[in-house]
């Protein structure tokens, strides 16, 4: 049985906080749209039916599965083997940045999407960048490059390229945000990461980004955004309803 403390402490920080914020799932249908190793998934499949699609094998390879989900082997392709409104709930952490046609992406994970499901997106955030490496890496150049639109770039994924927030609902008319949340406000920033791996430091880190996750001024300038949507009927859907409901009238 994995445990959260085998995690990288910066992972550990990130999974508890975005955990916390997602809240108690049971008896759910849940898609983890790039799920990576897995930790996510096998989370939330201990009380919920859950299927996980990733397109690296690599990562795979080092899944946790201590509770069984479906795991399938590829990229939004995948989703065309589902049906509309398969699923409850629809996990998309920290993917968007990395694919090219977001908005294709966006538009499937909405079409799998129940509606009242909610979709959790989590993305990077450019403020909270700029941030890092101004005050922590100490590389003015690198946050001038940013603020002047530059992509940054993640080691073992290549080029984060941002977007913005409303992105998602410009996207897909369907999908209306209802949650925001800073994750990571302060790691960031911090020059003495040594203690950071501690257990009673971690929590005590988590407790804090929990209570500062949703004021503005902090959120601003949290390295990500955790974005929660809410999927309401497909306005398209519902045009053709009230047409032939207005034929049958007549």
């Amino acid at each position: 049985m994995h445990q959260i403390t085998e995690l990288p402490a910066w992972e550990r920080l990130f999974k508890r906080i975005v955990w916390a914020q997602i809240g108690e799932l049971r008896g759910l249908s849940i898609l983890d749209f790039g799920s990576g190793e897995g930790i996510t998934a096998s989370h939330y499949a201990a009380d919920n039916a859950v299927t996980a699609v990733e397109p690296s094998e690599e990562m795979l390879a080092g899944a946790w599965r201590d509770h069984e989900y479906t795991q399938i082997v590829g990229d939004v392709s995948a989703l065309a083997g589902f049906t509309d409104n398969a699923f409850d709930f629809v996990i998309c952490h920290n993917v968007l940045e990395y694919i090219d046609d977001k908005r294709a992406v966006v538009c499937e994970l909405a079409r799998v999407l129940k509606p009242g499901g909610r979709l959790s997106v989590v993305k990077h955030n450019r403020a909270g960048r700029v941030m890092q490496m101004a005050v922590l890496l100490d590389d003015p150049e690198e946050a001038n490059a940013l603020l002047d639109g530059g992509n940054s770039t993640a080691a073992r994924f290549g080029a984060i390229r941002y977007y913005g927030d409303g992105d998602i609902a410009a996207w897909s008319s369907c999908l209306k945000p209802v949650d925001s949340y800073g994750i990571r406000t302060f790691w960031d920033l911090q020059q003495h990461q040594e203690k950071h791996s501690q257990e009673e430091w971690q929590k005590k880190m988590a407790q804090l980004e929990m209570r500062v996750s949703r004021l503005e001024e902090y959120r601003r300038i949290a390295f990500f955004h955790h974005l929660v949507f809410i999927k309401e009927a497909d306005p398209c859907l519902q045009s053709r309803i009230s047409a032939n409901t207005e034929r049958k009238r007549t």
